[in-house]
């Protein structure tokens, strides 16, 4: 799993053979965070694979963080979701891959600084 940070996102990528992830995190400390926000990106090459379901990939991505926040003792919420429209499933892999950048953080683990991308955000 490669580990980068884009602006104030937090990117974890798992790639195996054909199936393959980009997650894109924003996290905050504050209370009483709302819903995460959910951006597609445009999809990478020329593949197709039967597209993730939105809600799940929410839920899972906060499942992610809410359960490394219990092992870690952190209070990690997540506030933007941004992943690539022609990921491959399962959607429980973000899980994993969201507890992972949560856990690269409090430890302390590098993120490769990346340019900004224009993504259409102010």
């Amino acid at each position: 799993m490669q580990f980068v940070r884009l602006g104030d996102y937090f990117c974890a990528s798992h790639i195996t053979g054909p199936k393959h992830n980009l997650l894109q995190v924003r996290l905050s400390n504050a209370v009483g965070v709302q819903r995460p926000v959910l951006e597609t990106l445009p999809a990478i090459g020329n593949c197709s694979h039967a597209p993730l379901n939105d809600e799940v990939v929410v839920q899972k991505v906060v499942e992610g963080v809410d359960e490394a926040n219990r092992r870690l003792g952190t209070s990690f919420h997540v506030t933007h979701i941004r992943r690539v429209a022609n990921d491959t499933g399962p959607e429980v892999l973000l899980a994993y891959m969201a507890g992972k950048i949560v856990e690269r953080i409090v430890e302390g683990g590098q993120f490769q600084e990346a340019e900004r991308q224009s993504t259409g955000e102010s």
